[in-house]
Formats: structure tokens, sequence, C-alpha cells
């Protein structure tokens, strides 16, 4: 297994398997140039799946990938508060179309250059619990009640539980890829939802 397909599968792997809109993988920037054809390949074999691979953005010494399910996050910005956020940050009018998600991806990076961080409203692409996501934003990332894959501000209880659905997905597709079943394969084997939880 290449570094690239451990950490897209390590820190992906809730998307590739579907339990996920999104995921943010990266790699020392050195690396890119090497990269640049097996991300294509990727990137060619997971649209096939519905899977979409992208380069979000550099840093001085990282590129940073999204790993996203285009429907799942239409959906998510479907959501009439998320989407008046981010209309109101500045995001393109129609965040829930598919023909602009593009713009609105785009729009991202450019926030993320201009603050030299993740803007706050990465969560939303993230699929973190909306709710948590504009308490983080209020709260300017204090007062939380749990830590874990995201700052959880409502329910801890469903949170644990989702955090644990993402765990158990990555130790077992981690697993099989060890084995050396390559990460494609294992996609189109659809393990059960038991067998990953």
């Amino acid at each position: 297994m290449s570094d690239f397909e451990m950490q897209m599968l390590y820190h992906g792997a809730p998307t590739l398997y579907g339990i996920k809109q999104a995921n943010l993988f990266s790699l020392p920037l050195p690396r890119l140039q090497n990269l640049k054809d097996e991300v294509a390949n990727y990137q060619k074999q997971l649209e096939k799946k519905e899977i979409s691979l992208q380069y979000l953005y550099c840093c001085e010494k990282r590129v940073f990938f999204l790993v996203y399910r285009k429907e799942a996050l239409l959906e998510y910005f479907s959501d009439p508060k998320v989407k008046d956020f981010l209309v109101k940050t500045g995001y393109p009018q129609t965040v829930d179309q598919e023909s602009s998600l593009m713009n609105t991806l785009a729009f991202l990076r450019q926030r993320i250059q201009k603050c030299n961080e993740f803007p706050h409203e990465i969560g939303f692409f993230l699929g973190y619990p909306s709710s948590d996501v504009f308490a983080f934003i209020d709260e300017k990332g204090q007062n939380y009640k749990l830590c874990g894959y995201w700052k959880v501000y409502g329910d801890e209880k469903a949170a644990v539980a989702t955090f644990q659905q993402y765990t158990n997905c990555r130790k077992k597709l981690l697993k099989q890829a060890s084995k050396g079943i390559p990460i494609l394969s294992l996609l189109e084997a659809k393990l059960t939802l038991q067998e990953v939880l």
C-alpha cells in the first residue's frame, strides 16, 4: 500500500465506505510530483463509485485532499440554515446544486488560503452535525461537551456512537487492505455494515 493509499484509507475510510460525506487528508508537499499519476488514477476509479477526490489546497509543507460524496454534500447543503450561513459568508447562492458544487469548493479553497487555516464552516463540508458547527462558531471552539472527530456541543450519546462507527470502519478497512486487498476491490466488495460496525 502506498503512502497516498494509506493516508486516504486511514483518514477517508468513513467516506469511502459511505457512512460520511467527506474527509480531509494530507501528505507532505514534496511528494506531490510523484503522486500525480496515482491521484489521477484514483480520481477516475473513485468517480465510477460516486466518490470524488480532489486537491483542496497546498500550504507551505503539505498538500490537502478532499474525498467526498457529491450527493451527500448536496443534501447537507440543502439545509436552509446551512445554506443561509454559507451564502452570507460569501459562498455561491446555489450551494445546493451540483452544477455549483465546484464553485463552492473553489470558494472554500480561497477562504482557507486567505485565513491560512481552516475556516470554521469546514465542519459543514465534513458532515459534522450542523448544530455542533454553529455552536463551535458561536463558542469560538470553547465550552464543548466532548472532543472526538469534532467538538460536540449537542447530543453526546449520538456523537460517541458515530465516532465508534468511524473508528470501526477505519480499522476494518485498514485490516483488509493490510492483507493486500486493493482499496478499489474493498469498495467493490462493499463489506456489510455489520462487519464494519
